[in-house]
């Protein structure tokens, strides 16, 4: 389908048990479900991205378990701040402060800081990549990424808003392709003097071109197709649907669709994304025993499928990041890219 190979990116938001946000009986269990994990990526040729949260730095056990499956370039260990429970708590415990953005700029630094410290303490190592919990970015998260040594995000989420959901951020407009980021920048907009380079999550729809089909979808949302249930009819349909790059969330057929989609709209990367308690049944997405094996099972097929689709590399988010040239980094979202 391309002469150059697709460069897939891995990410595992690697977080405590608790999928409510909580910040009382946090527990961290389901992250020795990460070896059998590691040894699926092994055979599959894999090398994760584990965006790793405060309460599994700070707890000894699952620390072990990080650094084993991130030993001997198995994996890259990464940063994964969820507000609600890296300390300070010194904010009110609402769903708005959820979002990292909606919190004082000294206080997203001062969690950013203690974050970071923990995973140099636990793993002798200090990351330069980073995920915003709830993808909760925004300008001053990036200044104080940048304080913080930080040098790569991966936390927007192309075609997606997030204002509706605590007054989360909107990625509607951002690039589908890595941009540059800076602090005085509106963080959709590429900054080509920025230093802080994005990785978006994949994100899109199973028709192209996206420039035409998500002004559509966002058309079916709006009164009165909302009130006429028109966005749901679309995607039951098949008409149209919006489709992330996840098995929590998605089939592999769907994913599969928008794979080519994105691929044949100039973009480079694909990032397959899920979070760790999906590993462990009775949390995240998956209920049961049988839940977890599917969600093997679907990104095992999905992977089998990419390889006929086209020629692919293996890499993680920081790699990826190395990788694409600054020439794409500009791209608006919708737009091909040459390769």
């Amino acid at each position: 389908m391309r002469e150059s190979p697709a460069l897939v990116i891995v990410s595992i938001d690697t977080e405590e048990d608790n999928w409510y946000r909580s910040r009382q009986d946090v527990t961290v269990q389901n992250i020795g479900n990460l070896r059998r994990l590691a040894r699926f990526f092994d055979r599959l040729g894999v090398r994760p991205t584990y965006f790793t949260a405060y309460p599994v730095a700070v707890d000894s056990r699952a620390a072990d378990v990080m650094r084993e499956v991130c030993g001997g370039g198995r994996g890259e260990l990464a940063a994964h701040l969820h507000p609600w429970n890296t300390p300070p708590l010194t904010e009110a415990f609402i769903p708005r402060h959820s979002m990292l953005k909606n919190l004082p700029a000294e206080m997203q630094l001062a969690k950013l800081e203690r974050l970071t410290a923990a995973l140099e303490e636990a793993f002798e190592f200090r990351p330069t990549t980073f995920r915003a919990g709830r993808y909760g970015l925004g300008p001053e998260t990036v200044a104080a990424l940048l304080r913080c040594g930080y040098r790569v995000d991966s936390s927007v989420a192309p075609f997606v808003n997030l204002e509706p959901v605590d007054d989360g951020p909107s990625f509607v407009g951002a690039p589908m392709v890595p941009y540059r980021l800076a602090p005085d920048r509106d963080i959709r907009e590429p900054a080509p003097n920025g230093t802080l380079v994005e990785i978006p999550m994949s994100y899109g729809f199973s028709r192209a071109p996206f420039s035409f089909w998500h002004p559509t979808r966002r058309l079916l949302e709006a009164r009165p197709g909302r009130w006429l249930y028109l966005p749901g009819l679309a995607h039951r349909t098949g008409l149209l649907k919006r489709i992330a790059l996840s098995p929590e969330q998605s089939s592999t057929r769907d994913m599969l669709t928008l794979s080519r989609r994105l691929l044949e709209q100039g973009v480079r990367h694909l990032q397959l994304f899920w979070h760790s308690p999906s590993l462990m049944p009775g949390l995240g997405h998956c209920h049961t025993a049988a839940d977890v094996d599917r969600l093997y099972s679907s990104v095992e097929a999905y992977l089998e499928g990419l390889a006929r689709m086209t020629s692919l590399t293996f890499v993680t988010v920081s790699e990826a990041a190395s990788l694409l040239p600054p020439d794409m980094q500009s791209q608006p979202a919708g737009k091909s890219v040459a390769c």
